[in-house]
């Protein structure tokens, strides 16, 4: 039986969906190297910071605990690992970003590792993604009917996996899943010590597996373990890899079907300096992402700045491309949270206020551009006056700006997420909703309108594309929803239909 220990603040809550850090350790030597996890979660910090946790597997038992906050908040200097039973050779880690829109996304019961259990076996994942309703309906019900009422997706894969017919962990992870085509990555501790790591089928979000001579590490992206020796793998779509004494085990439990990367987390959600795909930084992907962007929206302006963090690397790869340097006119105030992932607007605005410091000798009298990744609520750039949120843009006009322009790397956001960034349509800046209660695509000057920018420029759909391919090759694609592009359940279904009928034709 598990050993779950939870902070007691247990509130009712609507729904939780989350995005978030997962990792995973295996000593190959036996070494008791399970304390270096919140080490690992704390590079992912980014990815979530709403609460933190750990499995590991201790005399026989998988031992897990989880509390709320940042990782060196629920993992301080002095915490105890023996006398929590977390001191192994083996071990799973995770950062929760929780979504729920609502005031009570703090709910620990939404805390991971979670813990699926039946007739006596147990598993441990720990999980980044969120399943479409759709799919997790039809998850649902596979699921033996006593283990329906969970809350959140992340038990639904638990209890899938521990509850499915087979006599290995190989065959209930492949019948519990199977058909599960979308958007998820895992990594999963069994209740016989066994470590797995899973991609997805649609690979939308990543998952990696490095090894040194004596451990094995899965992780979200690579930055949490850069030792030289080490060796980072990305896997496969539907690739279910083991970590063993002897090395890595792995193969292929599911089909592939069209890989539809998350556009959103490749433009901001990872890092910079972890792997995007082997050789490749996400810096190197964004800073192409720039340079798209000047192809197709060059303008004439004194300065062409970077909005920290993601905004910084797109900017360079802007003006280099008109052979001109960028300017760090906006300086970051110490380490603070990311805005968008923030849970309310009073959040937003205490990260922002506290965030962002204009030069206001450098932008007094002159022409602005800037750069960032993406326009989503509008409220980093916009502000939100009731809310005491000043924004980007009037920062910068505040210091003296004559013209402040904006440009993103990524396109118009038309529509909500549901795969693992919680974004609801009412709430997106580019739509308006009318009388009649149908929402409406505003125009580029629309939208600059709302956020007091002179003027607004997105990279096309088009131009997106284009840098995947030359990038990443024609493999992979982006999952470009949210910018009114077709729905990964659309396009799979009907990959599998086209395929479906080429058999039949044969």
């Amino acid at each position: 039986m598990a050993n779950l220990e939870l902070p007691p603040n247990r509130p009712e809550i609507d729904k939780i969906q989350e995005a978030c850090g997962i990792t995973a350790v295996f000593s190959k030597t036996g070494e008791l190297i399970s304390p270096i996890t919140p080490s690992l979660q704390d590079r992912l910090q980014h990815r979530g910071f709403d609460s933190a946790g750990m499995a590991a597997y201790k005399d026989g038992k998988i031992n897990v605990y989880v509390g709320q906050g940042e990782v060196n908040a629920v993992f301080p200097e002095s915490f105890n690992f023996k006398e929590r039973g977390l001191i192994s050779d083996r071990a799973i880690g995770h950062n929760r970003y929780g979504t729920s829109g609502g005031d009570d996304k703090d709910d620990t019961r939404g805390c991971q590792p979670a813990i699926g259990e039946y007739q006596d076996r147990e598993i441990a994942i720990a999980y980044n993604g969120n399943l479409p309703d759709k799919v997790r309906h039809e998850l649902k019900l596979r699921i033996p009917k006593e283990l329906r009422d969970s809350m959140f997706d992340t038990e639904d894969i638990a209890n899938a996996i521990v509850s499915a017919k087979g006599e290995t962990w190989e065959e209930k992870i492949e019948n519990g899943l199977n058909g599960v085509d979308l958007a998820y990555s895992l990594t999963m501790l069994t209740d016989d010590g066994r470590v797995f790591g899973l991609r997805g089928p649609s690979g939308t979000w990543p998952l990696w597996y490095g090894e040194t001579d004596d451990k094995i590490i899965f992780a979200s992206e690579t930055r949490v373990y850069k030792d030289g020796d080490i060796k980072w793998k990305e896997a496969e779509q539907g690739e279910l890899i083991e970590a063993t004494s002897s090395g890595i085990l792995k193969r292929k439990i599911f089909e592939e079907v069209p890989l539809l990367r998350c556009g959103l987390h490749d433009a901001y959600g990872a890092k910079e300096d972890s792997l995007i795909t082997e050789g490749i930084t996400y810096a190197d992907f964004r800073r192409e992402l720039g340079r798209e962007l000047a192809r197709e929206c060059p303008m004439d302006v004194d300065l062409i700045v970077g909005v920290p963090d993601t905004g910084l690397v797109m900017a360079e790869g802007y003006a280099g491309q008109l052979r001109r340097k960028s300017t760090i006119l906006i300086g970051k105030n110490g380490k603070t949270p990311r805005s968008f992932i923030a849970k309310n607007l009073e959040q937003t605005a205490d990260i922002i206020n506290k965030k962002f410091r204009v030069d206001e000798e450098q932008a007094k009298g002159k022409r602005v551009l800037l750069i960032d990744d993406s326009l989503i609520r509008g409220k980093t750039m916009g502000g939100h006056q009731e809310k005491g949120l000043k924004g980007v843009v009037a920062r910068v006009r505040d210091a003296g700006a004559t013209v402040v322009h904006l440009a993103l790397t990524l396109s118009k956001f038309v529509d909500g997420c549901d795969m693992g960034y919680y974004i609801k349509k009412g709430q997106l800046v580019a739509m308006v909703r009318g009388d009649d209660g149908r929402y409406e695509i505003r125009s580029r000057q629309e939208i600059a309108e709302a956020i007091g920018a002179d003027s607004v420029n997105f990279l096309s759909v088009n131009g997106i594309e284009k840098v995947y391919e030359k990038m990443l090759g024609e493999k992979n694609i982006a999952c470009m929803a949210c910018m009114g592009q077709p729905y990964p359940l659309d396009i799979i279904k009907s990959k599998k239909l086209s395929i479906e009928a080429s058999i039949f034709v044969r």
